[in-house]
């Protein structure tokens, strides 16, 4: 473990994902110290770069909200367990703010629209509802609105993009679409075209020359060019802006399957900028264990390879995930959580962890397991009382929320990440 990580700190996030990045910002902008653990990458290759606030409820009437504040209203009302309706809009929105603001001086820029969703085109011809997307896939967003007749390309050998499939899905909403598909102007090793190799040969100003120079006669007409997302690991906005200059038309990214270089970039733009504010990010440490004495938690036994090492806080946050992150593990009769076995709300039989139907469209009692929390989103126990005082859990962890069905994941582990800090804070006095 790096020897210049503190040993003991206000705060320590477990958790690397959107929640614990989130948890980390939020600590450290309020002046905090701060050390997170969790791994480098994990659940942010699977991250398509948007933020989701909510976009779906009730799920089994697929309702989409344009307006994702009514929406955060009504499923406050109609949900009262649900993480956000502990929050409130105001905090909710606080937060969402705040951490965009964050990206933006992490050299990260977002657009959205004011008080509404966005719909995001993406490479399977669908349309994403989203709140707030990337600088670099806003052109889209803006494209789709106006229906501007536009260029879809890909790449030879790109196995999770087709250009095709993305406009033959999505001609019947955005008339005017065309596909091409190109060779990559520079070699990448492997049968498969890398998503990451890819962007990074874009970081050469030649190579985006070739680029330009290859879908320039391609344009006929075109006001528009989509291509998968690959444009640069850090400097997108700058490269998509050349792509632009060369083409005379704007260029907008499509997000793609994972691996994803928008959730690298972002992984990557957040720990750089948390870095360079002083916090300590143990990188491929993994919290194997927490001390305890009473109701506190008083330290975290960390692992980096063969050696261990226990860090000391006031408090700590959880933010381990769901099966994915690994902060639940499911057997063949029960729901664990894995570091301190705290309750987890589940369905009383295994037999109900799913419906009959797959494809249910008001998803599976399993999707809505985790960890119930108080008003300061402490675990709780069966008695509903906080299982430990300094302990607190955010994000998809959490009980009585399906974030990926109510297209709320990403609000869902800024707001309640914010939340914790504050009860932190307000705790501590």
């Amino acid at each position: 473990m790096a020897e210049n990580i503190e040993k003991k700190v206000d705060l320590i996030v477990i958790g690397a994902g959107l929640a614990g990045m989130a948890a980390t910002i939020f600590a450290v902008e309020n002046g905090l110290t701060t050390i997170q653990v969790g791994s480098s990458v994990g659940e942010m290759l699977f991250a398509s770069g948007a933020l989701d606030l909510l976009g779906i409820h009730p799920v089994e009437q697929q309702k989409e909200w344009l307006d994702p504040w009514a929406g955060v209203s009504t499923l406050s009302r109609d949900c009262p367990k649900h993480p956000y309706a502990l929050l409130g809009l105001e905090s909710i929105r606080r937060a969402m703010d705040q951490f965009v603001d964050f990206l933006e001086n992490a050299g990260l820029s977002y657009r959205g629209w004011p008080e509404g969703n966005a719909l995001l085109p993406t490479c399977a011809g669908t349309i994403k509802i989203t709140y707030r997307v990337p600088q670099t896939m806003w052109p889209g967003v803006t494209g789709f609105k106006q229906k501007l007749p536009a260029l879809i390309v890909d790449f030879q050998g790109m196995k999770d993009f087709s250009a095709r499939q993305m406009v033959e899905t999505l001609g019947s909403r955005w008339p005017g679409l065309r596909s091409r598909r190109l060779d990559f102007t520079r070699q990448v090793p492997g049968v498969d075209r890398d998503n990451a190799l890819m962007a990074e040969a874009l970081n050469s100003q030649e190579v985006r020359t070739d680029l330009a120079g290859a879908i320039r006669p391609l344009l006929q007409g075109a006001e528009l060019v989509g291509i998968p997302a690959v444009l640069g690991l850090r400097e997108s906005e700058a490269f998509a802006a050349d792509l632009e200059g060369q083409l005379g038309v704007p260029v907008f990214e499509i997000p793609t399957m994972p691996p994803s270089v928008p959730g690298i970039r972002l992984k990557e733009a957040m720990e750089q900028a948390l870095r360079s504010r002083g916090a300590n990010l143990v990188a491929g440490g993994r919290a194997v264990s927490v001390n305890t004495e009473r109701r506190c938690c008083v330290g975290v036994v960390v692992q980096q390879g063969a050696y261990q090492e226990t860090l000391e806080a006031e408090g700590i946050v959880l933010a381990t995930g769901r099966f994915l992150g690994g902060g639940l593990d499911a057997s063949r009769t029960v729901i664990r959580e894995t570091l301190l076995d705290l309750q987890v709300h589940q369905p009383e039989r295994r037999e109900a962890w799913h419906r009959p139907h797959f494809l249910d469209p008001r998803g599976h009692p399993v999707n809505r397991a985790g960890l119930e929390v108080d008003e300061l989103f402490r675990p709780v126990g069966s008695d509903g009382r906080s299982a430990f005082e300094n302990l607190f859990a955010v994000g998809s962890v959490l009980a009585h929320q399906d974030w990926m069905r109510m297209k709320c994941g990403a609000g869902l582990a800024i707001s309640t990440a914010y939340g914790a800090v504050q009860s932190f804070i307000h705790r501590r006095g």
